[in-house]
């Protein structure tokens, strides 16, 4: 797991600002019967948002260039599936504060180019990536937040982790625990852990369908690259970068 101390710190501070920031508008002062009520402005609110959509990455490493040279596969197999939530707080009209994670899934079935089994067929191997995600951004709304379309724009970083995990083949075994769940063995084996510093670019639409709900729209941008140690330290830098487009549901709160 390889992680300058630099972009450690960076991504630290993002998070840290984005926490104080909405824990500081959640601020109430303590009240009374002899306190007025103050007006709460209909443009400061919290929103939360659930959604899923496709992923796809760039390859362009050493990482992908060495796996694309040794198995049939290429970029236009590194499409994926994503899932995630954000939690927004609503500074003004047109400002917003938001906290995302998400988890990002992909799994390639290639076989070997120049290897071949008993059989004399390709070598059967697997490659599955996870990447799991902690940002704090950004987001503006142009046109503000009171219309029946609300376009927005936005941009953030923090923290990307997960595995590489790549095996020939794999088979449940006799080994169950009382409830019948049994172990998967895999063959050839590599698997990789990496933690490091990643940014984003976001642009979006929400549309309100009822009182206090959305439905959204939004494609992200995202810039990281990752250094993979143990089985695949041989094999460089690891290409995280790529699009994501998904779509979900928001509910003010």
């Amino acid at each position: 797991m390889n992680l300058s101390i630099r972009s450690f710190m960076l991504a630290l501070a993002i998070l840290g600002i984005a926490t104080m920031a909405f824990a500081q508008d959640s601020q109430t002062p303590e009240t009374s019967a002899d306190l007025p009520r103050v007006y709460q402005s209909p443009s400061r609110f919290t929103e939360g948002r659930v959604w899923l959509g496709a992923s796809t990455l760039n390859g362009k490493s050493d990482f992908w260039d060495d796996n694309f040279q040794h198995f049939n596969a290429g970029r236009g197999d590194l499409d994926g599936f994503i899932f995630g939530g954000d939690f927004i707080k609503h500074l003004d009209l047109h400002n917003a504060l938001m906290l995302s994670s998400s988890l990002d899934i992909h799994t390639i079935s290639e076989p070997s180019r120049d290897v071949l089994n008993h059989r004399g067929d390709p070598l059967e191997h697997h490659l599955e990536l996870a990447i799991f995600a902690l940002t704090a951004g950004y987001v503006f709304y142009p046109a503000g937040t009171q219309h029946g379309f609300v376009p927005y724009l936005g941009a953030g970083g923090g923290l990307y982790a997960g595995q590489v995990h790549t095996y020939r083949s794999s088979h449940v075994t006799d080994d169950c625990d009382e409830d019948g769940n049994c172990t998967t063995k895999y063959t050839d084996s590599k698997e990789s852990n990496f933690l490091t510093f990643g940014y984003y670019a976001l642009a979006g639409l929400q549309v309100p369908v009822a009182s206090g709900v959305s439905l959204m729209a939004e494609g992200r941008y995202t810039v990281a690259d990752a250094d993979l140690g143990g089985a695949f330290k041989a094999h460089g830098g690891l290409d995280l970068s790529g699009m994501q487009y998904m779509a979900g549901v928001a509910v003010h709160f």
